[in-house]
């Protein structure tokens, strides 16, 4: 959450990426609600849950007798999230069909709905998210190269929950919001035991899980408050799921490296300017943990020499 006062105020377009299930969508919102456009709608869609067949109409929109069961004229998203935001979740599943007529619509900024001649505004910002290697996609020819740059001009990793647990009570408060206001009950917060529960659970449903577990609770509970039998059960093992700071610093910093290899193609230049290092900091962070870009072996070793030179560099040298 500390990135989103980063971004939200931008128009850029946002590449959300991790693990299912870590709150992607719930992280579009945020940085919507926290945004200039706060006050437009924010439509979001399912990439994986849509036919390869009604994508176009789904994205842009279809006018009557446009296809056989076309019987009225229909509004798609871009025009339904006009003045706001549009999030395609699972965008590694657009079909390569629909992956050009999408980077279209983002260039220039306007849609044709299926059946017409006439091209319409649109001012929509895109915040796209994948559990998927999109660098490795595109390598394997199932995603544009051009659309991954275009939708990655922000790219945001989204870490497991049971990696963020600074951020637990605000998504559990948030969430326990939502659900006493579907319930229509006056549930309000947590107790201390409650609130320790969800600490210290090993989440692995992620975010996901986590809303899941409020949702249960809220319906469940007859108090204004959240206790612990209400929250899920834990062994005694999970009593102490923090390690020590080193081994936790270290698993971060592997996963963070492997992630930014991935973002970038393995592109070491573009991967340390991302990480904000030096080149040969970069790599000596990539030689620590035993990682190498994920390109080829013979490009890998042509950068070594250089890298290795770089890194007996002061960094008044540089």
């Amino acid at each position: 959450f500390q990135q989103i006062a980063q971004v939200a105020d931008s128009d850029a377009t946002i590449l959300l990426f991790g693990e299912t299930g870590t709150g992607k969508e719930v992280m579009a919102r945020v940085i919507h609600t926290n945004s200039r456009r706060s006050k437009g709608p924010f439509v979001a869609l399912n990439c994986a849950a849509i036919p390869e067949t009604l994508f176009e109409s789904e994205l842009f929109g279809h006018v009557k007798g446009a296809f056989t069961s076309a019987h009225g004229a229909k509004r798609g998203l871009f025009q339904m999230a006009n003045g706001g935001t549009l999030f395609l979740d699972e965008i590694g599943e657009m079909p390569l069909s629909m992956q050009v007529k999408l980077l279209r619509a983002v260039q220039e900024r306007e849609v044709r709905e299926v059946g017409s001649e006439t091209s319409v505004k649109v001012d929509v910002r895109i915040i796209a998210a994948t559990n998927k290697d999109l660098g490795e996609a595109v390598k394997n020819g199932t995603f544009r190269n051009d659309l991954y740059y275009r939708i990655s001009v922000v790219p945001l990793f989204i870490p497991p929950l049971r990696d963020r647990r600074d951020d637990i009570p605000l998504l559990a408060q948030h969430f326990l919001k939502l659900s006493a206001k579907r319930a229509n009950k006056e549930v309000k917060g947590f107790t201390p035991a409650a609130l320790h529960r969800l600490m210290i659970n090993p989440w692995p449903g992620n975010v996901r899980e986590l809303e899941n577990i409020i949702e249960k609770a809220v319906v469940m509970s007859r108090q204004d408050t959240l206790t612990p039998d209400l929250m899920p059960s834990v062994s005694v093992a999970a009593e102490s799921p923090l390690k020590p700071l080193t081994e936790a610093k270290e698993d971060f910093e592997r996963t963070y490296l492997k992630n930014v290899l991935q973002l970038t193609g393995g592109n070491i230049s573009r991967a340390a300017q991302f990480a904000g290092r030096y080149r040969a900091d970069f790599y000596k962070m990539l030689r620590k943990y035993g990682l190498h870009p994920s390109t080829t072996k013979e490009r890998f070793d042509s950068d070594v020499e250089a890298l290795e030179h770089e890194s007996d560099l002061t960094e008044a040298e540089r």
